[in-house]
């Protein structure tokens, strides 16, 4: 195999450091490779950013702009997948894809190409190709974990280990079969593992949860890697601890530019009345309250009390609310009931209000607040008007602040723009006298155009991208550019079961994730 690339989703040199994880490879590529940040995009979110990866485009121009989509009548659900923008199965031949998010329904246009799709496939036999269904390990390939297992922390441990081993097994069982030039694994459980450490109980139970999980991890990549000449390991995004919870609906609220609808009052309104009369009086039922709420998230009950704390939105009387993770719409005329006359300047109108706000102490919560156009290369009509960037440790959430007021303490962990990027063999840049070579500045939307120039592959006219020559080795050529004409087709399985059918079981994916009530 020319170039083996490892996804290792949700992975960020910060939690490893946190946590003291023993990761001898990644280390190892580290020091004779070429390593550094690997930026996100906005959202810094699984599925507008693996999209990124596989396009070499920014969501403005593939559309995936959230994990969720809103509807011209105001109704909400998952992201659609890729469908339109060809992606790197497009644009290599002879390669194998394990688990790639938002592909589901594709078919590569390059030849002998083969991809397993992941998040937004409804189940195993929908994500993978019937050529890869006789593989001996394809009976044990897990595509998603039971969340009802998190609840118990060491059952859902051994789970997550249990799907990082068998997608190992059907990654590698795959490559050696087809000898692919190109291979690709994505392991999801870096970021499942993130997202549970704040249900257990003490940061030594956190450390051996997150450590043994990644250091498998490791351990399974280093295996893939020696079939490879090159190896590019990378992430999405990272993870952080973070202490701030960001209300940003109840700055919209507080400006008048949401409108609540009446709804009634059942039970679990009046259960989080109560929770937020006991936040306002008492920290250490405050921090009680936040501990039962990450365990019950995921749970029909845990659905309904998040409801309850979000803010129902009455859209066609409003002007502008919070989708998810501070991505703000402008009711215009995208919506069947549009309220606004002036767009443009309700945009710039809630985007400098919002850089004004501080917490009680008077620090900034936002790094930015920025408009699609400052965001984004080409903001389709799909993408936010407003895009607010979390300062560091904070965290924009839907749920009304249970204190009142913009921002809220938290004990969470959650994703951060930065994750990782580390490659090594004799397509990059090396080492010098056993120094690590770092980069800066680099874009998960950089990685597809960088990762063909290496393989010495034209890149399209029609990357947001570019190429990094300081990751190439000295002497790479410079890549040829594909015309308009060359550019491969998006293709999609004549058979493929349609997004109305997968909208289900996807939905409890992401409400298990907290991106939906």
């Amino acid at each position: 195999m020319d170039l083996l690339v490892v996804g290792l989703d949700g992975l960020s040199y910060n939690m490893l450091d946190r946590f003291e994880v023993d990761t001898p490879y990644l280390d190892s590529v580290r020091e004779s490779g070429v390593s550094g940040d690997l930026m996100s995009v906005d959202t810094p979110t699984t599925v507008p950013a693996w999209t990124s990866f596989a396009t070499g485009t920014d969501p403005g121009t593939h559309g995936i702009t959230n994990m969720l989509r809103q509807e011209s009548d105001y109704s909400t659900g998952p992201a659609r997948p890729n469908r339109t923008q060809p992606a790197i199965y497009d644009f290599l031949d002879s390669g194998v894809f394990v688990n790639l998010p938002a592909s589901v329904g594709r078919v590569p246009a390059g030849d002998d190409s083969h991809l397993v799709s992941a998040f937004l496939a409804k189940d195993k036999a929908d994500a993978v190709p019937a050529e890869l269904k006789s593989l001996d390990s394809y009976d044990d390939y897990i595509l998603d974990h039971d969340r009802s297992l998190k609840m118990r922390p060491n059952a859902y441990l051994e789970h997550v280990l249990e799907i990082t081993t068998q997608r190992h097994r059907f990654a590698r069982e795959a490559f050696e079969t087809y000898d692919p030039r190109v291979g690709f694994v994505l392991f999801s459980t870096p970021d499942w593992g993130g997202h549970i450490l704040s249900n257990l109980s003490s940061d030594a139970k956190r450390q051996e949860f997150y450590s043994t999980l990644v250091e498998l991890v490791d351990e399974k990549t280093a295996d893939l890697a020696d079939l490879a000449d090159n190896v590019a390991l990378m992430s999405d995004h990272g993870f952080e601890h973070k202490d701030t919870n960001l209300h940003v609906g109840e700055w919209l609220h507080d400006e008048g530019y949401f409108v609540e609808a009446d709804t009634g009052t059942g039970w679990t309104d009046v259960a989080v009345g109560g929770a937020k009369a006991v936040a306002k009086r008492s920290d250490a039922l405050y921090s009680v309250i936040r501990k039962v709420h990450n365990l019950i998230m995921g749970t029909s009950v845990g659905s309904q009390l998040e409801s309850a704390a979000s803010p129902q939105i009455d859209y066609p009387n409003s002007d502008a609310w919070q989708l998810r993770y501070g991505c703000i719409y402008v009711n215009d005329e995208r919506f069947d009931h549009p309220t606004v006359d002036d767009p443009d300047a309700l945009r710039r109108e809630i985007r400098d209000g919002l850089r004004e706000v501080r917490d009680d102490e008077g620090d900034e919560i936002f790094r930015d607040v920025l408009l699609p156009q400052e965001v984004y290369e080409d903001p389709g009509p799909q993408a936010p008007d407003v895009i607010c960037r979390p300062a560091q440790h904070c965290f924009p959430i839907t749920l009304w602040s249970p204190t009142g007021g913009v921002t809220s303490g938290t004990d969470n962990y959650e994703h951060r723009y930065r994750g990782i990027v580390a490659v090594d063999g004799p397509a990059f840049a090396d080492g010098e006298d056993g120094v690590a070579e770092e980069i800066e500045g680099m874009s998960i939307v950089d990685m597809l155009p960088t990762l063909l120039a290496a393989l010495g592959d034209p890149i399209s006219p029609g990357f947001d991208g570019e190429v990094r020559t300081d990751l190439l080795a000295d002497g790479t050529p410079d890549p040829t550019v594909l015309t308009r004409d060359e550019i491969p087709p998006a293709l999609t399985r004549e058979d493929d079961v349609g997004d109305d059918d997968r909208e289900d079981e996807v939905e409890q994916r992401l409400a298990d994730l907290g991106y939906m009530e």
